[in-house]
């Protein structure tokens, strides 16, 4: 006797029986659900993914972003949600139901979060100088320009022969538009 059902794997495999002559009782097996890898590239290292295959799990990702783990085969959807503050993910997530093979290239893109501060001089073609770059105003003074999820420093306008009642702002763990 041979039991078989799919995402299984029985102990033992199977059980002879030649002449029985009688009942056989306590013929047991024990189904063991069969374990299968999901791997691929989040984009960036560090990051976590996490899901539940019946309790909370997370993986997390090396330092080139390749990450690793093994689920085991399930009916009940496993959701996987990548996550790294400061970033997007896409795709949001990935679902893996009653898994049959490992699931190898599940890749994820990373999208840093970027925020715009902005603001007026009242002067065009004004030097704006901040911590990591430069922009010009527009011909009606306004400038702007983007920064990463937790960015600081600070923001200086400059133009010849004029000088500004706010020489310089300063920005601390930019975390929304300025």
């Amino acid at each position: 006797v041979t039991p078989t059902l799919t995402g299984y794997t029985f102990t033992p495999p199977s059980l002879p029986y030649t002449g029985v002559l009688s009942d056989q009782l306590l013929q047991n097996y024990t189904a063991t659900a069969n374990t299968y890898t999901v791997s691929g590239n989040t984009g960036i290292g560090n990051v976590t993914l996490s899901y539940n295959d019946g309790t909370p799990k997370t993986a997390t990702s090396d330092g080139a972003g390749n990450y690793s783990f093994n689920l085991a085969y399930s009916q009940t959807p496993v959701v996987v949600t990548p996550s790294l503050t400061g970033y997007t993910f896409l795709p949001i997530n990935n679902t893996y139901t009653a898994m049959l093979a490992n699931q190898t290239g599940q890749n994820y893109t990373a999208t840093p979060i970027t925020y715009t501060i902005s603001g007026s001089t009242g002067f065009a073609l004004t030097t704006i100088t901040y911590t990591g770059g430069s922009t010009m105003t527009d011909s009606s003074g306004f400038y702007s320009f983007t920064v990463p999820y937790g960015w600081s420093g600070t923001v200086t306008p400059s133009l010849t022969g004029y000088t500004f009642t706010l020489p310089n702002l300063s920005y601390t763990n930019v975390t929304s538009n300025q």
